[in-house]
């Protein structure tokens, strides 16, 4: 039985020593890209039309041989991104619909002082006799430095929030 044993260990030791310079010097040519949406691909097959890095593999070690175009930094930022667990994804999407709604209230607050600016211009301009309400609640006429010095101001208000 020991015998057997030994004999069977032997043929397969012999199996192993003349199988494993044929796997290590076997070399296997493979390309990376990364598609339009970003997903990081491995094929045996060189794709058109995409930059791809192409690969040279021997046994468990691997080596590049030439990159037809992607540098491996893209190709690694890319790998790189983790995808989002359901509660990250949520929060994302809430984070993006609080930003849109900021992004509206802006537009609604410019839109405002757009008007008041061109209100503002328009009864600067129709008279060089302008009064205003002080803090105070009296009246008082402006001169005529204060009164261009209020239009270039309303301009001002006009450029920056009349886009």
């Amino acid at each position: 039985m020991r015998t057997t044993l030994a004999i069977l260990l032997l043929g397969a030791s012999v199996v192993v020593l003349v199988m494993v310079p044929f796997m290590t010097t076997q070399a296997e040519v493979m390309y990376r890209w990364v598609d339009k949406g970003g997903v990081l691909n491995y094929s045996q097959v060189e794709p058109q039309g995409v930059k791809s890095e192409k690969i040279v593999t021997r046994g468990s070690l691997s080596s590049r041989v030439q990159e037809t175009a992607t540098p491996s930094t893209e190709l690694t930022e890319v790998a790189a991104k983790p995808k989002l667990t359901e509660e990250q994804q949520r929060k994302l999407d809430e984070l993006k619909a609080l930003h849109a709604m900021q992004e509206q209230q802006i537009a609604q607050i410019r839109q405002t002082n757009c008007e008041k600016s061109r209100g503002v211009l328009e009864r600067l301009k129709q008279s060089e006799r302008v009064r205003v309400r002080e803090d105070s609640g009296n009246e008082r006429i402006i001169g005529e430095d204060e009164r261009q010095r209020r239009i270039a101001e309303a301009q001002e208000g006009i450029a920056t929030n009349c886009t």
